[in-house]
């Protein structure tokens, strides 16, 4: 946002799903408001429609951060399906992965077509073209653009990961609902879970750290690496970092703030065995074998 003029204005976020929501998004608005970044947070399904009842009327155009998303659904579609733009990424630690990069998706043919002049240059005539012509005509560089072509290696690891994410995405899911049914018996946890109107991908598995529990969060970070467990703190605030700080609202983020400081993110992984499960739910259960 910063790199093309823009200046970010945040919101807050559901306490439930770490999403923003119409709500939120309407308490954040400002007469210069042009779009609003609304993002499936750790693969969790926004409500597109809560936040669009808010913003399209106002002529304010929604961009879905789908980028964790690649799997999840909204209201029985995938998501990023009812935006008017999303942006994915297929770095490492997504579902769908090329090594890295990321794409952008969109219903109106003149952005696509935008974009894909820019993704090349800004050159006239496509690369495609010019391979496909014995005597290609002359490009032309008509701005300023960008070198943001995936190569045909990434393509293809791309599409052998979208053929898997079925497979992917119910093996995480199988492995969240076990974290699910465990931590509903700890008193003090919370775990992250569907919301009703769409089912999330667990691309991240995030846990809350209530009062009633023994320990803090930093506590049970520490427990569990003692016990050889990696697992880390939950996703990070923008607006704490040194170049955002400044544009922290008076009124706070006290939900976003709230999840930072006391979310903690589990193992979730493909080959994740029932006993290394086990052993982590045990830590949870009694974090540095406290008995608690």
């Amino acid at each position: 946002m910063r790199y093309v003029g823009a200046n970010p204005v945040f919101a807050d976020v559901d306490p439930l799903t770490g999403n923003v929501t119409g709500e939120t998004v309407r308490a954040a608005l400002t007469p210069g408001t042009r779009a609003v970044i609304a993002v499936d947070q750790g693969g969790v399904p926004l409500d597109l429609d809560d936040v669009r009842a808010v913003t399209d009327p106002l002529g304010i155009i929604v961009v879905e951060d789908a980028a964790c998303g690649a799997g999840s659904t909204y209201k029985g579609r995938p998501v990023g399906a009812g935006a008017e733009i999303a942006a994915w990424s297929f770095h490492p630690r997504k579902l769908l992965t090329t090594g890295e990069g990321g794409m952008l998706t969109t219903t109106h043919e003149s952005w696509a077509s935008r974009a894909k002049h820019l993704r090349e240059h800004a050159m006239s005539v496509s690369a495609a073209d010019r391979h496909r012509s014995v005597l290609p005509p002359a490009e032309e560089y008509t701005e300023v653009g960008f070198n943001f072509r995936m190569t045909d290696l990434q393509a293809a690891v791309g599409l052998v990961q979208l053929g898997r994410l079925p497979e992917v995405v119910a093996r995480r899911r199988e492995i969240a609902a076990r974290y699910q049914e465990a931590i509903a018996e700890i008193g003090g946890l919370r775990a992250v879970a569907d919301p009703d109107y769409g089912t999330g991908n667990f691309q991240s598995f995030w846990v809350e750290v209530g009062d009633e529990y023994p320990t803090d969060r930093e506590g049970l970070l520490e427990a569990l690496a003692r016990a050889d467990i990696s697992a880390r703190r939950g996703i990070m605030a923008s607006h704490r970092q040194p170049p955002y700080r400044h544009l922290t609202p008076e009124r706070g983020l006290p939900v976003t703030e709230r999840l930072t400081d006391r979310t903690l993110i589990l193992p979730v992984f493909h080959a994740l065995t029932g006993a290394d499960q086990e052993r982590v739910i045990a830590e949870l259960r009694h974090p540095g074998g406290s008995g608690s």
